[in-house]
This record gives C-alpha cells, structure tokens and sequence, in this order.
C-alpha cells in the first residue's frame, strides 16, 4: 500500500472517528418458504446473514438536488448475475485516496430480474456513504438497490475541510437528502437507456441508517420539524431499520406517527447512543407493526461500520503519524476491543436480523419469519416482538 494511500486512510478515519455519532442470479422471490427448524430454514431462504444469490455491482452517481441546491454523491449497489467479471469497485475518500471493495464489481451490468426492492441507508455524523459496506454490499447480493449519498455538511471530509455546517442544518438537510434521493433513484429507473433502467420497484421502499443516519431514518418514517423547516413523512417508504440510532431529536409526536414496521438494532455496551437514550423511547412510542428490538449484549456503537479492517490495514503500517493512530484506536474503542463481540460476529448478526427483516416487510418474500422470531435469536442477542 502507498504512502500516500496509509496516510489517506488515516486522514480518512482520523476526520471519522465521530462516523456514526451525534454533532455534540437466484429469484428470492421464488424461494419457499422457511421451514420451523434452523437447518431446514438454511436451505429454504439463502441466509440473510450470509452473501446471498447475485453479485454486486457498484456505481458512484450524482444527484442534484437542483431546488435546494444541493448536489449529493452517492453509492448503488445493485445485484449481479452470477458470471459476470468487472474489476473490483474502489472506495475513493478523495482522488488519490482509495480503498478497494472486498466483493463489489466497478460499474458491472445489473441482472435483469429486476425490478428489485429499493433501500436507502443513510450514514452517521462525520460518516461517509460506504462506512457500512458490511451490510450495503451483503443486502444487494440478496435482491436489493441499495443506495447511500454522503450529506453534505455532515461528512468525514467535511471535518477535514472545516465545512460541517450546524446540527440544526444537519438534521433538516438529511431527512429532505433521503426524500429526494429516493425521488431520483425512482427517476432513474424509469429513463430507458439508463444504465440502472428498470431495477427499482417503486411499491417496495426501505429506509435504514446508523447512528445520525437512525435519526434521519426515524424523520423520515415520522416527519420532522425544526426551527429551519419541516418534511412530512414519506408514505413511500414500507419498512424501516435503525443501527445505535440517535433519536434525541425525534419529537415524541413524529416517533408515534410512524406506522409501519421497524426495527431497532443496538449494542448494549454502547456509550455514544446508549440504549436508555435513545432505543427505549422509540421502541415506547412507535405505533407501526410489527415493531421489533435486538439488543446485542457485547456490540458498541462502533460494532455497525466497517472501523475493524480500516485498523486492521492501519496498523500494520510503518511511519504512520502517531496522532492518526491514536484517532484510529479511539474510534476501534467501540467496535474492536476484546471485551466488545468480534466485529464480524455483530455484522452477521446484524444482517441476519436485517435483511430478514426487509425481505419479509420491504420486498414481501416468505421464508425468513423464524429468522425474527425471539426464540430463535442468536446467542448473545435478546429479540423483542411488538405485534
């Protein structure tokens, strides 16, 4: 690896350590369905907390936002046909700065099964749109576009730069980012020639997010109000899933206006979003069904972004800047420190939980019921059922 990739990187998390955190080729439609047992539920449904079916591939695009003149880079992963070969996709924190993806093809065709089910996930404060490709990439290789912009004001290169722009801002700009963002994806679909034509279904939405990205998931679900403005719910979106969400700035009003399924994912060690902060209040006041809560008894707040493999490449580099290794190891506190659950355990159970969840509620697929189902939750985990 470069210097000047080692020194990227560390620039990269260094400007991220808050990521997350507050400003303070198989039709899975045609599965059968899942059968009572773990090993015949296996072999029903492809595992949701495994790759799925399809390839990935992955295309970087602009939206512009011309109304609020915002102009939004985002992600799309989308499924693959088996077969297909197209180099990997290269995470770009600037030009010169890259890391490559572990299993997304650069620009590859889009499988023709289409349309598939559209989900947005939105990143955490001082984040970037691909910290959680751990789960964007395995979600798109189950049958899912899957798309996340960077919002602008409140990215790890605008800390870099000195462009954050204040959590009032912030807050209004990303529930109105993801409004748009699915308006413009939907967009792109129905324009033939495009290269993504004809790959989302606009009857099958899902909203997810991280941290900041968990508020901007509730907001969205449930409306959102501040002294700089206000964005009604979108009756688009059929499902939505929250990793640590911060949900302080969500009123009691908008989290009891969202109606439709959700899921609350959260590590009980976590000291940023802790759960008595900022779980048990939605999960009180949500009134959609079903309402579902995993607690994850060893996950950190860390334990939902890819901080693991950024400090595991740091660490085995020679004449880093000790400030940046420092920043780094500060951030891996809470997701890769020996007291917490292996980071690769809490990703697979959290797209276990997750993906299931949106096949079932956001593409409408049987078959993964037992995989939301409290007795049958993974060691370590507690899964609540609201009905």
């Amino acid at each position: 690896m470069s210097r000047i990739l080692q020194l990227a990187l560390a620039t990269c998390l260094a400007a991220s350590v808050f990521a997350g955190c507050t400003d303070s080729g198989t039709d899975t439609a045609a599965q059968e369905p899942a059968a009572s047992s773990t090993t015949e539920k296996a072999v029903a449904v492809p595992p949701p907390n495994q790759p799925g079916p399809y390839q990935v591939g992955r295309r970087v695009v602009e939206i512009n936002d011309a109304a609020r003149g915002r102009v939004l880079k985002a992600d799309v992963w989308y499924p693959v046909d088996q077969g297909v070969t197209a180099p990997l996709s290269v995470y770009q924190f600037i030009p010169g700065i890259e890391l490559a993806s572990l299993t997304a093809l650069a620009d590859a065709p889009a499988s023709a099964a289409g349309p598939f089910p559209l989900v947005v996930y939105s990143h955490g404060s001082g984040g970037l749109r691909y910290i959680a490709s751990w789960f964007t990439e395995t979600l798109a290789s189950h049958g899912f576009v899957v798309v996340a912009v960077d919002h602008t004001g409140n990215t790890a290169l605008d800390s870099v730069t000195g462009a954050s722009t204040p959590r009032p801002v912030n807050a209004l700009n990303r529930v109105q980012d993801v409004q748009y963002l699915i308006t413009a994806m939907l967009g792109i679909s129905a324009t033939p020639g495009e290269p993504l034509s004809n790959t989302m279904d606009p009857e099958r939405i899902g909203v997810t997010g991280h941290s900041f990205g968990g508020f901007t998931t509730l907001g969205t679900a449930g409306g959102y109000s501040n002294e700089l403005g206000s964005v009604p719910a979108d009756e688009r979106v059929k499902a939505i899933a929250v990793m640590a969400p911060y949900s302080e700035l969500n009123s009691d009003e908008a989290l009891a206006a969202i109606k439709i399924p959700s899921l609350l994912v959260s590590g009980v060690l976590d000291t940023t979003t802790p759960i008595v902060n900022d779980t048990t209040r939605p999960w009180d006041l949500i009134s959609g069904r079903p309402l579902l809560r995993m607690d994850i008894e060893k996950a950190g707040h860390q334990s939902f972004t890819d901080v693991c493999r950024y400090q595991d490449s740091l660490s085995t580099l020679p004449n880093l800047p000790q400030v940046f290794i420092d920043v780094v190891n500060e951030m891996a506190l809470e997701g890769c420190t020996k007291d917490l659950i292996p980071i690769e355990e809490a990703h697979k159970i959290t797209n276990g939980v997750t993906i299931a969840f949106l096949q079932t509620y956001v593409a409408r697929v049987d078959g993964y019921e037992s995989y939301l189902s409290p007795k049958d939750a993974p060691e370590g985990t507690e899964l609540q059922v609201k009905d």
